[in-house]
């Protein structure tokens, strides 16, 4: 190399994206973008008669690439090429609307999670059963035997949901001979009817067991709505996250293209002074070089894309369930972000606090436990139980216990129960126990107000920043577009050389890619603030209702890329954000 030589280092190869990026981060790195940087070394003045060599960055021809062996050569594919049998193709713009409605009918682990609607209901049928109709039945018979009889009784018997009465009533025949000591068991020749009723005075009056089954059941099933509307919420932003995602990737393919687009024009123009002898041919063959790392960058973007869109099948669906892989023509241009305002966040932060799942969820347990606390209270109550029981024969029939009418008997019976645990320990540990349990909850409540309060506060202030931040990336925007137009036409009038221009180029891409992704992230963040206060939904993503198909590069090397720029007018104008 001669001294004075200034040799510029290669391109550094293309970042891998990260698996999660944050749609916080700003400064510093593009989540899911790829970018190219030069490492800009000293570029002498343009005239001081210093050649800038890229010779040596030049990267073997794919014909001299070694081939590991027993390997095929590669082959190229072309962009967007994707062996795929489920695509939605059609000519219309993909909106988050279409993506939410389908996570509300198609998506499985929302489907699952609504099952807990079964899982409940079923559970209060269960309990339903303490309070089912008793029938029982019973028969015997003694033959041959000293003393032949023949005996039968059934009984039925009804758990009132009511005071904790429980009725009773049967019917029963014995008929034969029978010992001294079994004659209660001869009945007339008609059999006979009882009936009863038992009413508790104190324990199990108010509530027993039953009745606090019943009721824990009933609030079963109305906690499983609050869980289902909670993980209705998460999957619908983790779908919104996945439409942006999928979104921004598009226009950040686009991009790609428009760079490749610049040195591939610019190749023609240089052919033409190169065979006028105007440039070295050494110029053309480093701008082949940008354009061959250029399309390498397309492919990597083009991946990108294909990414996005499998990840955003998972929750895009056809109406079979399958996932359903969106096509490039359904491709949309992400809106230009509106400013947010106070009011805004007044909104969201009171929507959340009166609408959010989780209060209800939580009220709701704590009525199970007060429910629970009231039967262990119940249990610290003296058994004291009255029975009433009547009982009649009907025909006629002879005993030696019998009356002058017989067997035709017609008994009346009253009773009084009293049963008392001494110590009442068991209840009373219940007592202590629901009662730090409540007390859990009522302090779980608190925090979730002020969680909740956070949320919306955080989600706001990301939307805040990503919109101030897009401003910025704007002014990055503009800047670039000046300084790159101006080195183009220094290159025109043969001041400048590819170094110079592919620098320039690089940062104009660098500050659309910023652009792109700071567009995304402001949306993201405004669908993370509608999820927090429970407005996102079909009805209401926040997007704009109509958006043109982001157009493919088109235009020459000497005009400005042909790409969705921030600072060309949004196509429609998207809802206000109050």
């Amino acid at each position: 190399m001669q001294p004075g030589t200034s040799r510029a280092e290669p391109w550094s190869l293309f970042a891998e994206p990260p698996v999660e990026s944050d749609p916080g981060t700003f400064v510093g790195e593009i989540p899911g973008v790829l970018s190219t940087t030069y490492r800009q070394a000293e570029v002498p003045p343009a005239g001081s008669g210093v050649v800038v060599t890229a010779a040596a960055q030049l990267p073997l021809p794919a014909e001299e690439m070694p081939v590991p062996p027993g390997q095929p050569p590669p082959i190229a594919r072309p962009f967007g090429d994707f062996p795929a049998d489920n695509i939605d193709n059609r000519n219309q713009p993909l909106t988050l609307s279409e993506v939410l409605e389908s996570v509300l009918r198609h998506y499985p682990l929302l489907l699952a999670v609504e099952q807990e609607r079964g899982v409940a209901s079923g559970g209060l049928t269960s309990a339903m059963g303490a309070f089912d109709t008793q029938l029982t039945g019973m028969g015997t018979s003694l033959a041959p035997s000293t003393y032949e009889n023949y005996v039968s009784d059934f009984g039925v018997e009804q758990l009132l949901s009511q005071q904790g009465i429980s009725l009773f009533g049967g019917y029963r025949t014995g008929f034969g001979e029978f010992p001294t000591y079994k004659l209660h068991n001869k009945t007339a020749v008609g059999g006979e009817f009882r009936g009863g009723l038992s009413i508790p005075l104190a324990r199990d009056r108010d509530i027993d067991r039953a009745r606090a089954g019943k009721a824990q059941a009933q609030l079963d099933v109305a906690i499983a709505e609050p869980a289902i509307a909670r993980s209705r919420l998460d999957y619908m932003r983790e779908a919104a996250r996945a439409y942006w995602a999928w979104a921004g990737s598009g226009e950040q393919r686009t991009a790609t293209q428009s760079l490749v687009q610049l040195a591939t024009d610019r190749d023609q123009f240089l052919a033409a002074r190169v065979d006028r002898g105007a440039t070295a041919n050494i110029e053309r063959v480093d701008n082949q070089r940008n354009i061959a790392l250029r399309e390498g960058m397309a492919v990597k973007a083009d991946r990108l894309v294909q990414q996005a869109a499998i990840d955003l099948s998972l929750y895009y669906r056809d109406e079979a369930g399958r996932p359903l892989l969106v096509g490039k023509q359904r491709l949309r241009r992400l809106p230009e972000p509106i400013p947010p305002t106070p009011t805004l966040y007044h909104e969201s932060l009171s929507r959340a606090l009166a609408q959010r799942p989780e209060f209800r969820k939580l009220s709701l347990q704590r009525q199970k436990l007060l429910v629970e606390r009231k039967l262990a209270a119940n249990e610290t109550l003296p058994g004291l139980d009255a029975q009433i029981a009547a009982n009649q024969d009907l025909g006629y029939g002879k005993s030696p216990l019998s009356g002058p009418e017989g067997l035709n008997r017609q008994v009346l019976s009253a009773a009084l129960v009293f049963q008392l645990p001494a110590q009442r320990r068991g209840a009373r540990g219940r007592l202590q126990a629901l009662d730090a349990k409540i007390s859990q909850l009522n302090e779980q409540l608190r925090y979730m107000e002020d969680n909740v309060q956070a949320q919306v506060q955080n989600a706001y202030s990301k939307l805040e920043r990503a919109y101030t931040f897009h401003e910025k990336t704007l002014e990055m925007v503009t800047l670039a577009d000046t300084v790159a137009r101006a080195e183009r036409e220094q290159f025109r009038l043969g001041r400048s050389d590819i170094l110079r221009i592919a620098l320039r180029e690089q940062a104009k891409f660098d500050a659309d890619l910023y652009e792109i992704v700071a567009r995304q992230q402001f949306w993201t963040a405004e669908s993370d603030l509608r999820a927090s206060d429970t407005s996102l939904g079909p009805g209401a993503t926040g997007e704009v209702d109509t958006a043109e198909e982001i157009p493919l590069p088109t235009g020459a090397w000497t005009d400005t890329p042909a790409i969705p720029t921030a600072t060309a007018p949004p196509t429609t104008q998207p809802r206000i954000l109050r």
